[in-house]
């Protein structure tokens, strides 16, 4: 438990929260002007792989550095670290407006990916210190669905401002100078408990709870992979077996069917004070094997659709029941490595989504049958925690410490 003479509210929660914005933006701001970078850089060898990585190059930062950003966090503390970080990220984004070289440009962009690190981790760990037990777990909850209707207005304001020339979009992420006062004004660095020190005159440190956070991870991973398929693969799908060509339509059948991410996360803040970690688990992955063999089982895209929303409602709900199952191991000296740990296993699921989905398609050859497959692996794995459920009652729920 963290020693606090301070007690955090609203206001210390919204500023925490809001942060999040920002690694949204990391990809979502490109995904509008893509055919425009392509058509700017296209000069430059395997423009089709450069040019689309700048999209997921903050991704894969944050997979490499929130587990240093994590050490960094425990060691340094994290208002500090985090302010920086919101600042640089600002200058980061926005330096495309003024370069013109694409290896420039790539740097800054990984400038945006290590300050994204920095922020989601120091900004998580923040939560972490300040709130307990419920109102932990309904401020990750409110940050998991902050993230996920920013990502459904930044797609449309982004396409506007796309529409202005490739830079334009690059504008946002001034928006961070403005957050970035919330975090001035009203927070406040976290004490850390008085450590005990044993007869041998050292100080005693609560031990890495290295089993707690591997479980964690793992399942974490799976659930990442499950949260982004259907955010990568609707368009293609809808493209191949509705005849949906439209970029527009696939837009809004997207925000559609990802509204349900922030619903499956609002719901969670209820749901989480009547169920145990198991119980949960295994209705979330229930959830996302239905909505995935529906799917792959939809005779049109208005059935297609209303699957994709029920899949992405139980991905809603597995990012904040994954978040809050770690948090609860984690103490006030070991928090930052812990959140930095299960960030960069998030962010790496985004990447083994991509890979893990491209391959199964290359073995069944439709992607509606690959749906199918991802599907079977979800209710794999909501039978493992059932028989998990039944043979561990009484089993410990997410509210309690």
């Amino acid at each position: 438990m963290s020693v606090q003479t301070k007690k955090a509210g609203n206001l210390q929660g919204l500023a925490l929260i809001l942060p999040v914005v920002l690694s949204v933006m990391g990809s979502v701001l490109l995904a509008p002007i893509v055919p425009a970078l392509m058509e700017q850089f296209k000069h430059i060898p395997n423009a089709n792989y450069w040019v689309l990585s700048l999209l997921s190059v903050p991704a894969l930062c944050i997979a490499i550095f929130a587990t240093p950003a994590g050490y960094i966090a425990d060691k340094f503390g994290r208002r500090r670290i985090l302010i920086w970080a919101m600042i640089f990220y600002a200058f980061c984004g926005m330096a495309p407006l003024i370069l013109n070289d694409f290896v420039a440009i790539y740097i800054s962009r990984i400038g945006v990916g290590l300050c994204e690190a920095i922020i989601m981790v120091a900004s998580t760990t923040l939560i972490g210190d300040y709130f307990e037990h419920d109102q932990r777990d309904k401020w990750l909850g409110s940050q998991a669905a902050t993230a996920s209707f920013s990502a459904m207005c930044l797609f449309p304001i982004a396409g506007a401002l796309g529409s202005f020339g490739w830079r334009g979009p690059f504008v946002l992420y001034s928006l961070s100078l403005i957050l970035v006062l919330g975090v001035i004004f009203f927070t406040w660095e976290v004490k850390k408990p008085q450590t005990v020190k044993t007869s041998a005159n050292e100080k005693q440190r609560h031990p890495f709870p290295w089993a707690h956070m591997v479980k964690v991870c793992v399942i974490t991973l799976i659930g990442a992979m499950m949260f982004y398929i259907l955010q990568f693969n609707l368009g293609s799908a809808l493209k191949a077996n509705f005849e949906v060509n439209s970029s527009l339509m696939t837009g809004i059948m997207l925000s559609i069917a990802s509204l349900g991410v922030p619903i499956g996360a609002v719901f969670y803040r209820y749901a989480h004070k009547k169920f145990s970690i198991s119980a949960l688990i295994m209705v979330e992955f229930g959830i996302l094997a239905v909505g995935f063999i529906c799917m792959s089982n939809a005779p049109n895209y208005q059935l297609f659709l209303a699957a994709g929303f029920i899949n992405q409602f139980g991905a809603g709900m597995v990012l904040p029941t994954m978040l809050t199952w770690a948090m609860r191991d984690l103490q006030m000296d070991n928090r930052g490595r812990g959140t930095g740990m299960w960030q960069a296993t998030f962010a790496f699921g985004q990447f083994a989504s991509t890979m893990s989905f491209a391959y199964v398609v290359s073995q069944t050859g439709n992607v509606m049958a690959s749906f199918g497959v991802f599907g079977i692996v979800a209710l794999v794995m909501c039978l493992g925690t059932a028989v998990t459920f039944i043979y561990n009652r009484p089993n410990v729920s997410l509210t309690q410490k």
